[in-house]
């Protein structure tokens, strides 16, 4: 080599290297350029077409087209297909050529025709024609073990046989069909397209489950009805795994240029290595009455290949030809006993351009090698609109444990999917178990116990909505207790949002309630706007004695005529909410929607009777509606210092009250004589009937929202005049008074002024006035008055009574002691008394 040579030479390979360097940099660098490279090597990946075709004679030729190998138990079946090119002007007897397969070692397997190709005899001029050969062969066996010898019947030759030439099939090619290329299929007068659109590897317990979406499409000009295809995936030692499909898949039909996708699901264990994965598209052939391969497609697997999603990331999903994204929304907890009640929102959301029913998937949390079934609710029949996103919720019980990290959540087909087998057709889908078809990473939980006064957010197909656990009172109610837990729902979103049809349940400890459980909504329509608040009640009886350390409690949502599904779960561990105390002189505000309105204690009286005492106490109940309103009725129970309640007689306007208008509300409950009232409250809420809030003459059946206020005992003074004695709202005067004596007795007649304090609306007035007479010997008389009965409302009005007593006309002049009392349930206060002198002059006239 001259040095100019060798200059240009050492060149040329510096150039090479630096050139391979910089490719290696690149590489390493930049993920685009690995692309690439992968792409060019894929390209230079030799298939069949490489191969060189047989001259049959100088024009004409024939070549090697597609080959198939399925395994089974006792060996191996061979499918290849020979396409013949008629190149020359006279038409190509196929009955002059014959063809066989045999090994490097020399074994020679006969050979037959499918029976859809027994008929093809020959070959026109300018045209092409295909035809498909089986035999049984060893098991074992790879491609680049055979040789396909093409053989024309020549008599004039030693056995009649002239080997026109064999194609023999490096280890180096590639048979199968890539993953996302598309394998045409001639299936008697029906052409198809082929093409493995993905391929998933779910890794759980001791199995790998291999999902396999493949599209066909009818290429021909008649309607493909359920074609006799199986599906077998084979290893690359040549196992095989029958491939299921799920029930969307197993029957169907593809109207002409139209596709479909199917799913195909196997189950494989996890010691099977699962690098170069082949799917086997098999049929059966009429003549020899077994399974023949028809195609071979690269599944593209790897051993350890997982296509577990992980947190906060989308799953798509192929249903009906459409792509439907699937992501967990959110996952919440309540611990309880040894064990954690989950609750997951799921969302799927249609990609595609119309309108997808899913299908009745299965859904279970998988820990470890142990699996737990969830409830899916509102995916029975569940159609979704193009663009349209839909949220179910997935509900159940696992063992206690501690993180999200433990567990995945596992979607899998619906129950009743087919199973089969390589050598058997697929059995009826009723009697098979579902498959796995997508894992998903559990993202951090919510936890919901010690949930007192935290919002969790809900978002369903009906909106977004804040709940919080607001309270969890135990109540006083009759010879028990009330459980009442105050939920608040707030509407996060934009636009209105529809509450569901809610039932609440409760379970203390590991016990549910057995009895009815009242669910109350503040609001009279289940639309809340933007921002709008609703407030709902779970209300259920319970024995005043149970104790329990932790209180479940749960928001239900119908589903249909006697089914329901989780909505909220929440968690108390240790006591109730402690009572909102009023102090004494302050509002206690209720903030029911429709119905606010606020109490304050005005007076607390002690009617002492004979043999037992009434304590009586009386609020100002203000409308705070800008509207005629039927205000709440409310329910009371004393509580003494010690705990102790007595429950209170309520006594308060029934019908509609005006805006900003006040009214008198009592509540009086016996207590034993001599009782001492010293730090009590009246603990007061609002009165539920069979799941409303009552109104009007409705028998309350418990109550909710209840605050304690606080009493403080009032003392009546007794007045010496006969002026302004209040019995309020009513206020009396008595502005002259005497007493007349007769032959049958006293006769006592009285001027008074009689007021009603009209800013004060009230229901039945319960208390009475009596008017005792007491001689100067000490006898008493009492007269029991009506208001506005028996003294009037108004100015300058008489009222006289009679004392029917002989004791009068004893004496020709005296005095008796007028007094006034309230009386209440029998028991009366004394208000007034007075002085007044009697004249018995017409009796001696």
């Amino acid at each position: 080599m001259n040095k100019a040579k060798w200059v240009v030479a050492s060149l040329a390979v510096a150039a090479l290297m630096a050139q391979n360097a910089a490719g290696a940099v690149d590489a390493a660098a930049a993920k685009s350029k690995t692309t690439n490279t992968k792409s060019q090597s894929q390209s230079a990946v030799k298939t069949l077409s490489h191969l060189n075709p047989i001259k049959l004679t100088s024009k004409s030729t024939v070549r090697l087209s597609n080959v198939n190998i399925l395994s089974q138990n006792e060996g191996s079946v061979l499918t290849y297909t020979l396409t013949y090119q008629n190149n020359d002007s006279k038409a190509i007897s196929l009955v002059d050529y014959w063809t066989k397969v045999k090994t490097k070692t020399g074994t020679v397997y006969s050979v037959t025709a499918i029976a859809a190709d027994k008929e093809k005899k020959k070959v026109v001029p300018g045209s092409t024609v295909s035809v498909t050969y089986t035999a049984k062969i060893a098991k074992n066996l790879k491609f680049s073990d055979l040789q396909f010898q093409v053989i024309k019947w020549d008599f004039s030759v030693a056995g009649y046989e002239q080997v026109l030439g064999s194609i023999n099939i490096p280890a180096s090619y590639s048979v199968a069909t890539p993953v996302n290329t598309t394998r045409k299929l001639a299936l008697n007068d029906m052409a198809m397209n082929a093409k493995v659109m993905g391929v998933n590897v779910l890794g759980l317990g001791d199995h790998n489950y291999v999902n396999v979406s493949l599209y066909l499409q009818n290429a021909s000009s008649k309607t493909l009805e359920n074609p006799n295809f199986k599906y077998v995936i084979q290893t690359a030692s040549g196992t095989p795994f029958a491939l299921t499909p799920d029930a969307a898949s197993s029957n169907y039909q593809i109207l002409p240029q139209e596709g479909k996708t199917l799913n195909l699901l196997a189950k494989i264990p996890k010691n099977v290595n699962l690098n170069n994965l082949l799917m086997v598209l098999v049929q059966t052939d009429e003549t020899s009455k077994s399974d023949v391969p028809v195609a071979s497609m690269n599944l593209g697997t790897r051993t350890g290949q997982t296509s577990k999603t992980p947190v906060n990331k989308e799953k798509v999903l192929k249903i009906d030809n459409s792509n439907i994204s699937t992501r967990i929304e959110s996952i919440s907890r309540n611990q309880s006993f040894g064990e954690s009640a989950l609750a997951i929102q799921f969302a799927l959301k249609n990609n595609g351009d119309k309108t997808v029913t899913v299908p009745g998937y299965t859904f279970e949390v998988q820990v470890g090698n142990k699996s737990y079934p969830l409830t899916a609710s509102g995916l029975e029949g569940l159609a979704i609109e193009p663009g349209e996103e839909q949220m179910i919720s997935l509900d159940g019980n696992i063992p206690l444990i501690a993180n999200a990290e433990d567990m995945e959540l596992i979607l899998k087909t619906p129950t009743g999917t087919s199973a089969q087998t390589p050598d058997q057709p697929a059995t009826p889908a009723s009697s098979a178990s579902s498959y796995p078809i997508a894992v998903y990473s559990l993202p951090e939980f919510t936890e919901m116990q010690h949930a007192l006064g935290q919002e969790r957010v809900i978002k369903n197909n009906d909106g977004t909505y804040g709940v919080t656990l607001d309270s969890i009172q135990k109540l006083p109610w009759n010879d028990g207790n009330l459980l009442s837990t105050k939920i608040t729902i707030t509407n996060k979103g934009t636009k209105a949002a529809k509450l569901p049809d809610f039932v609440g349940a409760y379970k203390m400890d590991l016990t549910s309630l057995s009895s009815t459980v009242q669910l109350v909504n503040s609001n009279t329509t289940q639309v809340l706007g933007p921002g709008e608040k609703a407030t709902v009640y779970v209300v259920a009886n319970v024995p005043s004695n149970m104790k329990f350390s932790q209180l479940q409690v749960q928001l239900l949502q119908k589903t249909g005529t006697d089914k329901t599904s989780n909505w909220i779960m929440f968690s108390n561990y240790g006591n109730t909410t402690d009572f909102k105390v009023i102090a004494d002189g302050s509002y206690n505000n209720l903030d029911t929607v429709g119905k606010k309105a606020d109490l304050m204690t005005r007076k607390t009286y002690m009617y002492k009777g004979s043999t037992n005492d009434i304590i009586y106490t009386e609020l100002i109940m203000r409308n705070l509606e800008d509207k005629q309103n039927n205000l709440a009725q409310l329910t009371g129970y004393f509580k003494t210092e010690d705990g102790q309640y007595y429950k209170a007689d309520v006594n308060q306007v029934k019908t509609t009250v005006g805006p900003k208008a006040a009214s008198i509300v009592s509540f009086s409950a016996k207590v034993p004589k001599g009782t001492v009232v010293s730090n009590w409250n009246l603990v007061v809420g609002e009165s539920i009937s069979e799941n409303k809030f009552a109104e009007g003459e409705a028998k309350p059946t418990g109550y909710v929202n209840a605050s304690a206020m606080e009493l403080r005992l009032d003392s009546r003074d007794i007045k010496s005049t006969l002026k302004d004695v209040e019995l309020f709202p009513y206020t009396l005067s008595v502005t002259e008074i005497n007493g007349y004596t007769n032959s049958s007795g006293l006769e006592v007649k009285m001027k008074y002024d009689l007021k009603r304090d009209l800013t004060f609306e009230m229901g039945e007035f319960q208390h009475k006035f009596v008017f005792e007479v007491v001689d100067s010997s000490g006898a008493r008389f009492e007269k029991e008055v009506e208001l506005e009965k028996d003294l009037v409302v108004g100015g300058y009005q008489t009222f006289s009574f009679a004392v029917s007593d002989p004791i009068f006309a004893a004496s020709r002049s005296g005095a008796f002691q007028f007094s006034i009392y309230d009386s209440y349930q029998g028991v009366k206060t004394k208000l007034a008394t007075y002085a007044v002198g009697y004249d018995n002059s017409n009796l001696y006239r």
